[in-house]
């Protein structure tokens, strides 16, 4: 065990040895980023139905040369978010129940019964986010490539579901009779049935970020893109714009998101239960914008021009 932690140690210090030449060329600076996007969630026997997906955010961004024209460094920052999804699915959800009875000379009797319940369910859910990216940024000459992680805490999460184009079926198994849609074993109206409500449950996740674009860097009238780690050099601020097309899938939730299970009301027999199913993870694609600016009061700031 001690060994173990000790070449951990070694091997950490080594690596902020090895990464010191970059640091010390590196340069600091902020940036701003509009993130607009959809929600999906795919799967068998699932309808396509797109959600929102929209943050702001504020990051720090560190970069430092790799070679003649390219650099590495990482993004960190924090964010505030809109998301909403859908689930559009055919349920079929079947469930034994049993009703007791008396019989004539006032013997009280089981009845077993088994409910059937088919309907088109509409889930949607949505809520405001906390984000905290911690991404590695690359930079091959113009090509803006960033991976990592995104933490995010759900802020007032809400839920609607909707059941439609109902069907319910009760079968007395031992008189081998079928009550379809009827008060008596519960029924499923045609406008259907809403339920909904707010959760005071916070909610956490962790994403898997993936990002690539295009950057254009701004106001540099002479940069040389092959030229931008030379070492002759000039100070100047750097501006950008960059462009990226972003897929986010969520790798841990703490709370894995679930329809609510929905009882039906009956008149003369056990309320049936409707066993929805579970819901699939989304998977959010979307376009970045962001404008980066590197202050130039420091020496270590460059601007690589032609000579």
């Amino acid at each position: 065990m001690f060994v173990n932690t000790v070449k951990k140690t070694l091997l950490t210090i080594l690596l902020i040895l090895a990464a010191l030449p970059l640091l010390a060329q590196g340069r600091s600076g902020l940036q701003v980023g509009l993130h607009a996007g959809t929600n999906m969630r795919f799967g068998k026997d699932i309808a396509f139905r797109p959600g929102a997906d929209v943050a702001l955010d504020l990051r720090y961004v560190f970069l430092a040369p790799l070679g003649y024209t390219s650099r590495v460094g990482f993004q960190v920052g924090a964010g505030l978010g809109y998301m909403s999804s859908y689930q559009q699915s055919s349920i079929t959800s079947q469930t034994d129940l049993t009703a007791y009875s008396t019989a004539s000379d006032g013997t009280p009797m089981a009845v077993p019964m088994r409910y059937t319940v088919s309907a088109d369910a509409n889930y949607q859910d949505k809520q405001w986010e906390l984000t905290v990216p911690l991404l590695l940024s690359f930079r091959f000459g113009a090509f803006a490539l960033d991976l990592g992680p995104r933490f995010a805490v759900g802020i007032s999460p809400s839920y609607s579901l909707a059941l439609k184009n109902g069907n319910v079926d009760a079968y007395l198994v031992d008189y081998d009779v079928h009550i379809a849609n009827d008060p008596s074993v519960g029924t499923i109206p045609t406008s259907g049935l809403s339920f909904g409500g707010n959760s005071s449950d916070t909610s956490f996740a962790l994403y898997g970020v993936a990002a690539l674009g295009y950057e254009w860097r701004l106001g540099q009238k002479g940069v040389s893109v092959s030229r931008y780690n030379s070492p002759h050099a000039l100070e100047a601020t750097e501006r950008s714009v960059t462009i990226q097309l972003v897929a986010e899938y969520p790798l841990w939730q703490n709370q894995q998101a679930t329809m609510p299970i929905v009882r039906l009301s009956a008149t003369a027999f056990p309320a049936p239960q409707i066993e929805l199913p579970a819901l699939v993870k989304p998977l959010l694609i979307g376009v970045r914008v962001a404008y980066t600016i590197f202050p130039g009061s420091d020496k270590r700031y460059r601007c690589y021009c032609f000579r």
